[in-house]
Order: structure tokens, then sequence, then C-alpha cells
């Protein structure tokens, strides 16, 4: 769709009283990720694509802004020409949400944001932004990239990469980094007095303590919002524990309705 990969699983019989779902993957992450959860919303047409400068859409270029980002969204919500939609976003796909809702919330109806970065809180942490950026001073996107995939899966999972692999995941840098950057502004935060759609926040019950935090005082900032946790789950619920980010989804589209 515009030069955005996208993955769709619709029911055979969908209910029209039902909104449509997309689901917005965070960084250095892709629309693939949410499979295992996407086969278990069965009874929902679910959506996920590929960020501008990630994976399939790498080639689409890079999405400077978080206004960018939020508008390639809103075109994917109305690429599945339903009549209403909820986005459910993990981690920076989460904050796209929030902006989308913010300015521009047609079709939309609920959020979710799964431990979802915002910087205007108090509970912000930013060890992983920054250890990225500073690792693009000194090498570029490329050492931007391969510092923060590092962080998050591990030093060994890194090296098990194949070469292919590993030289797509250094590709993505430039679009890593352009969000991060955009992170640091004022315009590149969400305004959460402005989202004024229900937010259902989710964090995992094993994450680390300040995303927890973040979550939390994010859903007490957000004008119409409830935490909820997923029981034994990190950062990576969606992966680890598709059943209960499944379930998590659901609970979203009930707030929505």
């Amino acid at each position: 769709m515009d030069g955005l990969g996208v993955l769709r699983r619709r029911p055979e019989a969908p209910d029209p009283g039902r909104p449509a779902v997309v689901l917005v993957h965070g960084a250095m992450d892709r629309a693939a990720s949410f499979g295992r959860t996407m086969r278990r919303l069965g009874d929902l047409d679910v959506s996920a694509y590929d960020r501008r400068g990630y994976a399939t859409s790498l080639d689409a270029g890079t999405a400077v802004t978080l206004d960018e980002q939020a508008a390639d969204l809103m075109a994917i919500a109305e690429w599945t020409g339903a009549p209403t939609v909820v986005v459910v976003g993990h981690s920076f796909g989460g904050t796209v949400a929030m902006r989308a809702a913010e300015s521009d919330p047609r079709r939309l109806v609920g959020l979710g944001a799964f431990e979802s970065p915002v910087p205007t809180l108090a509970t912000y942490r930013s060890d992983g932004a920054d250890l990225a950026l500073d690792a693009a001073e000194a090498g570029g996107p490329p050492a931007a990239a391969e510092a923060f995939y590092r962080l998050v899966v591990g030093d060994a999972t890194w090296d098990r990469l194949r070469a292919a692999d590993r030289d797509a995941r250094l590709a993505e840098g430039d679009q890593l980094v352009a969000e991060l950057l955009d992170l640091r502004r004022p315009s590149g935060t969400p305004d959460l007095s402005r989202v004024q759609l229900p937010v259902v926040v989710g964090a995992g019950g094993a994450s680390h303590e300040g995303w927890k935090a973040s979550a939390v005082e994010l859903a007490e900032r957000l004008p119409h919002a409830f935490y909820v946790e997923i029981a034994g789950a990190g950062h990576g619920a969606h992966l680890s524990h598709p059943d209960e980010f499944a379930r998590y989804v659901q609970r979203c589209v009930d707030a929505a309705t």
C-alpha cells in the first residue's frame, strides 16, 4: 500500500459492527512479529504493516517526524475500508498511534499502547535511545542499528544472524536514528491531553520496573485510559506470550466498543 508492506487476516464473515484492528510495531521490529497474535484473533479483521524504513517498507524511504508516521498509519487505516478502526501499538508503535489519535482521529475509535515511550512523562527512560544515538555519532546509522538490536535481543542473537539478515537490520539504521532524534524534539511526542479516545495501556509483568512505571503514569495522564499487565511477560510480549497479547488486543477492541 503506497510502498508499505501490509499483512492482513480477515474472517470469512466479518461482523460489520466490530472495528478493524491495525497493529503497529516498534523500533527495529516488523509486522511479521505480530503473526502469532494475528492468528489468535480469527474473529477480527486485523492488519499489521511494516513502518516506513523497516523490513518490506525499507525502500519507501525514511519517515523523519512523528507526524509522517501518523500519516502512514492513517493511510493504512483508510486502506482497510473499515468504517471504524482500533489501533494497537507496541513500544514506539503506540507513540505513533497516540499522535494519530491526537491530530487526525478519522475512523479511529480506540487505542492500545504497550510500553510506549513518551518523553514528557516523568518516568520516561531513554537508555536505549541514548545508546543508539551515541553509537550513531561514532559510526553512523548502521552502528546505531547494531547497538539497539544487541540491546533488545542480546549479543548472542545478533551474532547468530546470517550475513544477509544482519545487512537488512543495519539498513534500518536510518529510520531508527530519525525516529529517536524526533523523540527528543517537543514536536516528536504526543500531546496526551488531546488523545480523547479510550486507551488500554499495557505492560509486561516481568518488564523492567521503569517501563512499567512509565506505562502506569501514561494511563494516569491520558484522559480516558486504564492500565493492564500481562503476567510473566517482558517488553516483547507479542512474541513470547501471543495468547495473552491477543487477549490484550481484544480488550482494546472491547474498550472501544
